[in-house]
């Protein structure tokens, strides 16, 4: 009985302790809960995994010129709101969307999307990157991996041939002339690199055609036909005409484009793109054959006084090809003279000038320290003179013509003239340019000299330094 009462007595403390026990077990799991409250929310409020599609079939087949087929078969678990088939050139953030047609609400597609590219908006000689996007009824999207395929002219059987920063495709030809376009376009990188300090980053593809209708019939309607090619250097691309074994052509078109190529992504920015005077004259400059007819034809354009002002060679030269001629004549003389002035340092910083988007008023004030029209009338005097100097001692400055004498036009014409008349004025101009070319601070131009060989050398009196020069 004792013991009875005795574990009656004690029964109310044992509750109390348990109840004791139970809320300290409560307050202490309390912060836990909550955690594992958040967890669950936060689990809750992720999104659902997107769910697979059966992919049967995703291909995609090259009707060149034509365009692209792209092919989907597959199914989904849900029914189906709208798809897109999304494509863009490689390296290239911008995306082409096409929205197919297909029975919404289904969960099955069986799609064939023939995309035209005839306007020419994706060049040949690329690759293409395509996906699929894919949004079910609920919400959900599904995406395909993204697939690559080449969009080439493959109408001919190319062979490649790769080197350090170029790939050569060729269809005719031998081997030694498919290395001779590779050695031209690795050379002219090298001697642009080491120059200026401007290189390539992304390997550039050049297609060599073999006939002019081979390539013109490559070209979406409207194109320029006249031209013996293009790049793209945003697409690191390159398509010429270059005749079989024609290693005269080699030497015009490949430094040409290439030097394009170059400038493009030593001066690529959001804002704008160096002037065409610059672009083209660098361009023609490095040409190893055709720059003494374009100079020759700059000499004498400026001996008859139709010297263009700078300012009307920033932009584009013209469709029809004489007036692009003119252009890239003109354009040629103005390089020479900055290089023969500033040298290739002074051409360096005029090149990193433009590369911050600047106007093409900052980008000449920046890059070689006088103002734009200062430059315009320094040149046009420049090539003045070197037109009265040409016509009177008959000077070649490249001599990558066969010798001939740039000046052989102006030669026919002035024999045709009286014999006293001209004489005198031949002996009048030839000891003008002799005693002018003494006073002048500078003289790149001797008869049996070249202006390749120009480098940087002191700057010139007089002139104020550049902000990248003062800074440096």
């Amino acid at each position: 009985m004792s013991i009875e009462r005795r574990d009656s007595s004690l029964h109310p403390s044992l509750s109390l302790i348990r109840i004791l026990l139970v809320l300290v077990v409560v307050i202490s799991w309390a912060p836990i809960n909550a955690v594992r409250a958040q967890e669950v929310t936060a689990v809750e409020d992720a999104p659902l995994a997107i769910p697979e599609l059966a992919i049967a079939q995703n291909e995609a087949a090259v009707d060149f010129p034509d365009g692209i087929t792209f092919s989907l078969d597959a199914a989904s678990a849900d029914p189906i709101a709208n798809v897109e088939l999304l494509y863009h050139a490689q390296g290239r953030e911008t995306l082409s969307v096409e929205l197919p047609a297909f029975a919404a609400g289904s969960t099955e597609l069986d799609i064939e999307e023939p995309v035209d590219l005839r306007a020419g908006q994706l060049p040949p000689g690329i690759d293409v990157q395509y996906h699929w996007r894919i949004t079910e009824n609920d919400g959900d999207i599904v995406e395909t991996p993204e697939q690559t395929l080449s969009w080439a002219d493959d109408r001919y059987d190319w062979t490649s041939l790769e080197g350090p920063k170029v790939t050569v495709y060729t269809y005719a030809g031998n081997s030694a002339f498919q290395q001779a376009i590779l050695d031209s376009a690795e050379q002219t990188i090298t001697q642009l690199s080491e120059a200026y300090g401007a290189t390539v980053d992304q390997r550039v593809r050049l297609w060599a055609y073999a006939a002019r209708e081979d390539y013109a019939s490559s070209l979406p309607p409207g194109f320029v036909q006249w031209s013996a090619g293009f790049n793209r250097p945003d697409l690191h691309v390159i398509n010429l005409v270059l005749p079989p074994d024609n290693i005269d052509e080699v030497k015009n078109l490949v430094p040409h484009e290439v030097s394009h190529q170059v400038l493009y992504e030593a001066t690529m920015n959001p804002f704008g793109k160096p002037p065409a005077w610059l672009d083209e004259g660098l361009a023609v400059y490095q040409q190893e054959s055709s720059r003494e007819r374009l100079h020759a034809q700059a000499l004498q354009l400026a001996a008859d006084g139709q010297i263009p002002s700078l300012q009307s060679l920033n932009g584009e030269f013209g469709f029809h090809g004489s007036d692009a001629t003119i252009g890239y004549a003109f354009s040629l003389t103005v390089a020479m003279y900055i290089l023969d002035i500033w040298g290739n340092e002074g051409m360096s910083h005029l090149i990193d000038a433009f590369a911050e988007g600047v106007t093409y008023e900052e980008g000449v004030q920046n890059g070689l320290g006088i103002t734009f029209d200062e430059l315009d009338q320094r040149w046009q005097e420049d090539l003045l003179a070197d037109a009265q100097q040409a016509g009177a001692t008959g000077t070649i400055w490249f001599g990558d013509d066969d010798g001939a004498s740039p000046w052989a036009t102006i030669g026919d014409g002035l024999a045709l003239a009286s014999g006293t008349v001209i004489l005198g004025l031949v002996v009048l101009v030839a000891l003008f340019a002799g005693l002018f070319s003494v006073v002048r601070s500078r003289r790149r131009h001797d008869d049996d000299e070249s202006i390749e060989g120009v480098h940087w050398g002191e700057w010139p009196e007089g002139l104020e330094l550049p902000s990248a020069l003062r800074e440096s």
